[in-house]
């Protein structure tokens, strides 16, 4: 899809947005609102700009990334796979239920510090607090989407043979696939949460680093530049993951 013909399907969206930047440009520009409290998207762009042609910004970004996608993809890898042996095992299931609830009820963000004592300043730590955060709402999306699988089709399953691992990985799997992507889109907005306020404890490197240094420091212009590069990556997942999920889950239309 060309410009052009997104402009025609959404032109309404268009408008909005850009009447809302022309009056936010315009509410800056003549102080109504003090320019300590909200820059405009005229300085917000020059900083950017000068931050971005200096190469002062790519590190920050570069290790941000880095820590978010490792979180984010173990997060995927072990919430995915626990869920589905802890939803379809019942034995498993009474096992872990107490710490997936104790878990699901933990406000990760008080345990960073802890993290912190534990893993140190570096990337690593950074890794598991995405990990912490993104892995709540898919562990406990799938095995709710495993328990609620259609009993009647895994009863058919094991009538004709089929071992647990087919079954797994043929019905319960492909059944949860809505549940497992609709858990993803969570786990995005989650896993940024947590690299931000994780990099406000780092060493100086880092999207929420910068974050915590252009807010003391009342650089207004940077730091809003910087929440929209974190908007922007949240942004590009949230469509990615939406794009997959149209692209395996074609059985569903």
């Amino acid at each position: 899809m060309n410009i052009l013909s997104w402009l025609k399907k959404n032109y309404i969206s268009f408008i909005s947005i850009l009447v809302f930047f022309v009056l936010w440009e315009a509410i800056a520009r003549f102080n109504f609102i003090n320019p300590l409290f909200i820059s405009s998207p005229s300085k917000i762009y020059k900083s950017g700009s000068m931050l971005v042609l200096s190469g002062e910004i790519f590190p920050h970004v570069w290790i941000s990334l880095k820590a978010f996608f490792a979180g984010f993809l173990a997060g995927i890898v072990l919430g995915v796979l626990g869920g589905l042996a802890i939803g379809y095992n019942k034995y498993l299931y009474k096992i872990f239920l107490p710490y997936v609830l104790a878990l699901n009820s933990l406000p990760t963000i008080a345990i960073i510090p802890l993290v912190i004592i534990w893993f140190g300043i570096g990337i690593e730590a950074k890794i598991i607090i995405v990990l912490l955060m993104v892995i709540k709402p898919i562990l406990i999306n799938t095995i709710n989407a495993v328990i609620n699988t259609d009993r009647n089709i895994i009863k058919m399953a094991k009538s004709f043979g089929a071992s647990h691992y087919q079954i797994l990985s043929s019905i319960v799997f492909f059944s949860a696939l809505p549940f497992i992507f609709s858990s993803l889109q969570m786990a995005i907005g989650r896993g940024i949460t947590g690299l931000v306020v994780g990099e406000m404890f780092g060493y100086g490197k880092g999207l929420g680093f910068l974050v915590s240094f252009y807010g003391n420091t009342f650089q207004t212009p940077r730091l809003m530049f910087v929440v929209t590069i974190l908007l922007v990556i949240s942004l590009t997942m949230s469509r990615a993951v939406h794009a997959l999920e149209g692209q395996i889950i074609k059985w569903k239309n």
